[in-house]
């Protein structure tokens, strides 16, 4: 489909094709029904509706060769190499917070700052575009832009660019972006020079003020996402017109990615379905080939509240929950996403007329999850936070945003994120928006563990590499043990020497602990045979193994 102006499609087109899937979880005799009216067994496990999740299910019996070839390391989060089990479980684990904040205002330029945003890692150094909070901004949806970088992601500067004029002085950190929730993507060296960064962002055409937007009949009243290219990330034109304006509906926050691995643009926009009795913010996902940015495919609703997040969210204190948007980090095997899980407590918001309902105060923390074509998405177990809240009274203790802020660099996953003290509807005298950092080591998402004793077989496929090495995590005397093994049918067995007992126990805590065997050597096992990994674990968690060059 084409941008979507010209698809016929409108925006209550869509929503009533989005309520439409989210009603089907909820309709009985053909009516919507509100939470506590479906019928939901009392003593449901959140454990037991990890894998009947969302629009439709989603089970990979096999593993096909195209999703092990060219591989190197193999993250637990993907389950689909899981042959066998016994004695251990799949593991979610949070994210370890930096603490204080890493970005605050700077009081000549702004009143607060947001990471509706990105941060990019170039090599050489971590790049940050920010949404400000300008002084003279007030209520609303800012559309300045900043640019910030560091080389070690925790001391940040503000470079004075000298693109946009603002007071009537240059020196300033703006880029000429216009838009709120700013989304920066670096296209590679393959890209065109000129347009090797991509840029998206809301607005509203008069309010944008790009006189290229304005003098166009399709764009000059377009309310929606608008499509900026750069050189370098701080000088921006928009694209050709009317291609320029995508997805033509407006919503204050989405996020927009660079998938190199599946050579396309994802983008996790917020819209608001029926689902049960109330419009619900939920995330849908869009997507157009990096090859031809100008069709963009109808936006999918992807994730909704259920009726276990509306259970957890009245344990909580809360009425129900909604999901604020997602950020997303593609990997080359999965996409992993960041929900922002908003626990509504109030009633109608301000902006609404009588009878939408949108939730007006709460808190909102990150969870998160993972898919594996950006539609189906699976939610970590027991649906607990990756970035919690900060104790009360602290400065991220009320409400936590997370767009396209995470970044994989040296062994560990940057998470930056957006907070404020209070809840959605604090006070904006005291609503001070800062920038904070969570960390999650190398593929330490989601693990294989056991506080006992346990094992996990995994379908590996050919060898290939000089050598393996595991990422593990030991405990009061644990170690992990691997076994090579040949199917047998649904069984299997060990290959002569690298068997369980032959295995040097690994011990300790590392992301690439070297697995040995006494007289063997991983390149002794054969070339042409498939091979089962069997990892047997002591006290002990498995995060991902991963072939040695």
């Amino acid at each position: 489909m084409a941008h979507s102006q010209e698809s016929g499609f409108s925006r209550r087109d869509l929503l009533t094709a989005a309520a439409g899937l989210a009603a089907g979880v909820s309709a009985q005799g053909g009516r919507d029904v509100s939470s506590a009216e479906v019928a939901v067994p009392p003593a449901a496990n959140p454990e037991m509706l990890h894998f009947s999740n969302l629009n439709q299910p989603q089970r990979y019996q096999y593993t096909r060769s195209s999703d092990l070839s060219g591989r190197r390391r193999f993250a637990f989060l993907d389950t689909r190499q899981v042959r066998d089990i016994s004695g251990a479980e799949l593991r979610f684990h949070p994210a370890e917070k930096h603490g204080d904040p890493v970005l605050e205002c700077d009081p000549t330029l702004e009143t607060g700052v947001l990471v509706y945003g990105s941060v990019l890692h170039d090599g050489q150094r971590f790049r940050m575009w920010y949404q400000p909070i300008a002084h003279k901004t007030g209520p609303g949806n800012p559309y300045d832009v900043s640019y910030a970088e560091s080389t070690d992601g925790v001391h940040w500067e503000r470079p004075k660019l000298g693109v946009v004029s603002r007071g009537g002085s240059k020196k300033n950190n703006l880029v000429n972006m216009r838009g709120h929730g700013p989304s920066v993507m670096d296209l590679g060296a393959a890209a065109p020079p000129e347009r090797r960064y991509l840029g998206i962002a809301v607005g509203f055409a008069p309010i944008l003020g790009v006189p290229e937007a304005l003098d166009h009949p399709k764009t000059r009243r377009h309310h929606g996402y608008w499509m900026y290219y750069s050189a370098d990330g701080f000088r921006w034109q928009l694209y050709e017109r009317p291609d320029c304006g995508i997805l033509n509906y407006m919503s204050d926050t989405a996020c927009f990615v660079h998938d190199p691995h599946r050579g396309r643009v994802l983008g996790s926009v917020k819209l608001e379905p029926r689902v049960r009795l109330f419009d619900r913010r939920s995330v849908t996902i869009a997507s157009a080939a990096t090859s031809d940015l100008a069709q963009w495919s109808s936006p999918r609703l992807a994730l909704y509240p259920d009726e276990l997040d509306d259970r957890m969210a009245v344990e909580r204190g809360a009425r129900f929950l909604e999901f604020y948007g997602m950020g997303i980090l593609p990997t080359r095997d999965v996409l992993i996403g960041f929900p922002e899980a908003y626990w509504v407590k109030g009633g109608l918001h301000p902006s609404q007329v009588a009878g939408v309902r949108l939730g007006w105060e709460g808190k909102c923390d990150i969870q998160m999850a993972y898919s594996y074509d950006g539609h189906a998405w699976h939610r970590s177990l027991g649906r607990q936070p990756l970035i919690a809240l900060g104790k009360p009274g602290s400065w991220d203790a009320g409400f936590l945003t997370m767009q396209g802020s995470a970044v994989e660099v040296d062994g560990m996953t940057h998470l930056y994120y957006s907070a404020n003290p209070g809840g959605h509807a604090f006070p904006s005298q005291l609503n001070t928006r800062k920038i904070g950092l969570a960390r999650v080591r190398q593929d330490r998402f989601a693990s294989i563990g056991t506080n006992d004793r346990g094992m996990v077989e995994v379908f590996h496929g050919r060898r290939a590499g000089s050598g393996l090495a595991v990422n593990s995590l030991s405990r009061d005397g644990g170690e992990v043990r691997v076994e090579v093994r040949r199917p047998r049918g649904k069984r299997s067995e060990p290959i002569a020497g690298f068997s369980g007992a032959d295995c040097r126990p690994v011990r300790g805590d590392d992301i690439r602990h070297t697995v040995a065997w006494k007289d063997r050597t991983w390149q002794d096992l054969p070339v042409g045979e498939d091979l089962l990994l069997r990892f047997q674990l002591v006290n002990s968690d498995v995060f991902a193994y991963e072939l040695l060059s």
